[in-house]
């Protein structure tokens, strides 16, 4: 049986680029800017983004990330006693819950969401209003950052269910212009290889893309052409 680090995250090292994205929030928005983060398992971008002054909200529906236990032959170690952990626990608030089936009123100015919308916990969901859920929980002039798994063969529906896995191009539809700029949208051919973690142990690959957007300040155009309008 293997057993968690006390400091790291059993799913080794938050994603590199995640590290550009805190710098950049931070430049705009200043230390505690707000951020959203689904689905992070034992905190592996949540704890980073606490280090870097954002006040984190993050979901985690699986309580044994969060209370410790035993996960497919690990030892996982509670959040509240790992070594880094103590140094951000007023930054971070944990929602044990699953973050699409919730009612989500709160708004945040970076809502980070990272291998997500194929997990096994949301297949029942539809992907329409998981990625709904995710883009209204978005303040105006605030950011979205979304890392998805995608289809390996498009038609193949019983493998890579439409509920799980986005085809080409497809995320894009989900981005209405007049209310979204899309900053990055890339979407690998090749496959891209994977380490090994709970419930798939062995090194295995995936398509991939990902999305960086920013959501325009809709209500301040609607006002000023309404101040125009009323002048006549």
């Amino acid at each position: 049986m293997n057993r968690s680090k006390e400091v790291g995250s059993l799913y080794g090292l938050p994603q590199r680029i995640s590290y550009e994205y805190m710098k950049i929030m931070k430049e705009k928005f200043g230390e505690g800017y707000e951020v959203l983060i689904i689905d992070d398992k034992d905190g592996i971008h949540s704890i980073s983004f606490a280090n870097h002054k954002a006040s984190v909200t993050m979901y985690e529906p699986n309580k044994v990330f969060i209370y410790g236990g035993i996960l497919d032959n690990n030892v996982i170690t509670p959040l509240s006693n790992r070594k880094c952990w103590n140094k951000h626990n007023n930054n971070i608030k944990i929602i044990n819950k699953n973050f699409y089936e919730e009612r989500i009123e709160k708004k945040y100015d970076f809502v980070f969401c990272y291998r997500s919308l194929h997990e096994k916990n949301n297949k029942h969901i539809p992907m329409n209003r998981k990625l709904r859920k995710l883009l209204s929980s978005v303040k105006d002039n605030g950011y979205i950052y979304i890392f998805y798994h995608m289809a390996k063969h498009e038609n193949d529906v019983s493998s890579f269910p439409k509920s799980r896995y986005l085809r080409s191009r497809e995320i894009k539809d989900y981005f209405d212009e007049k209310v979204w700029e899309i900053i990055t949208l890339i979407e690998n051919e090749r496959l891209t290889n994977h380490n090994g973690h709970p419930f798939h142990k062995k090194k295995h690959n995936h398509k991939v893309g990902h999305v960086f957007a920013r959501k325009k300040n809709n209500r301040l155009v609607h006002k000023y052409k309404y101040n125009i309008v009323s002048n006549f």
